[in-house]
């Protein structure tokens, strides 16, 4: 079964490559080389010590645009590689819960979700991309890419609780400190088509990205509870990806 599945996908490489005895990166030459990308990434990975049912804290799963250049370096036979450069929006949602237990004199649970948008922190990437493309323009495309992180070193946060129960006021704190690396190494595996039209050519690609390290990594410490000592963990996002993107090349102009 698995010999038969293997001769049925090289069966079909084969076909969709030999009609017209052209490349199948020919129709490039139709094109301008630089092509403008732009895509959205759903980025997860969030690990975090195992805590008292009554106390969480986590880093949720956030998505992010991104925008950047592509150019085609070269094209050999049915191989097309690409460089590029790209700028993402870094995002924050942090999660945190505390008991009612461990509040004094308050009957219900605190919860809190922050969602920080930081005008501040983004991530260069900067993809190496070698493309296999087929006869029919289906490509499927492999990348190692460097990132360079905005926003990096020691973050310390500090959220302060103020439970209000009978006009006494309890102070909760909870604090955190995040460690970001300024660069760092993905990978990336995807498939896609191009659309060509008469004046621009469409590039559609679906793809996951591997971090090869934390995007950031960190520890954390809730104190002044109630039922609890202080209560310290540590967490780390991991930075893995999934997303779509799409890059726009414009028609050369026919000389007469």
């Amino acid at each position: 079964m698995k010999k038969g599945y293997i001769y049925f996908l090289a069966s079909f490489v084969l076909l969709t490559n030999s009609s017209n005895g052209q490349e199948s990166t020919s129709f490039f030459n139709e094109y301008h080389k630089l092509s403008l990308q732009l895509g959205i990434s759903r980025y997860s990975g969030s690990e975090t010590s195992t805590l008292p049912t009554d106390l969480e804290y986590k880093f949720n799963n956030y998505t992010s645009p991104h925008f950047g250049l592509y150019y085609d370096v070269l094209q050999s036979n049915n191989l097309n590689f690409k460089i590029g450069l790209s700028v993402i929006k870094v995002r924050e949602i942090e999660q945190f819960r505390i008991g009612a237990n461990q509040i004094p004199d308050v009957d219900r649970d605190f919860a809190l979700i922050i969602d920080t948008d930081t005008e501040n922190s983004y991530r260069l990437n900067c993809p190496l991309t070698v493309e296999y493309i087929l006869q029919n323009k289906l490509f499927f495309n492999s990348s190692l890419i460097l990132g360079y992180h905005q926003e990096f070193g020691n973050t310390e946060n500090e959220y302060r609780v103020n439970a209000l129960q009978n006009e006494e006021s309890t102070q909760l704190n909870s604090t955190y400190n995040r460690s970001t690396a300024p660069w760092y190494f993905n990978t990336q595996l995807g498939v896609g088509m191009y659309f060509p039209f008469e004046k621009w050519m469409l590039r559609a690609n679906i793809y996951y990205n591997f971090a090869l390290q934390n995007l950031y990594e960190g520890e954390f410490t809730f104190s002044n509870l109630a039922q609890s000592p202080d209560t310290s963990g540590e967490f780390s996002f991991r930075g893995d990806s999934f997303g779509i993107e799409f890059s726009i090349y414009l028609k050369k102009k026919r000389k007469d």
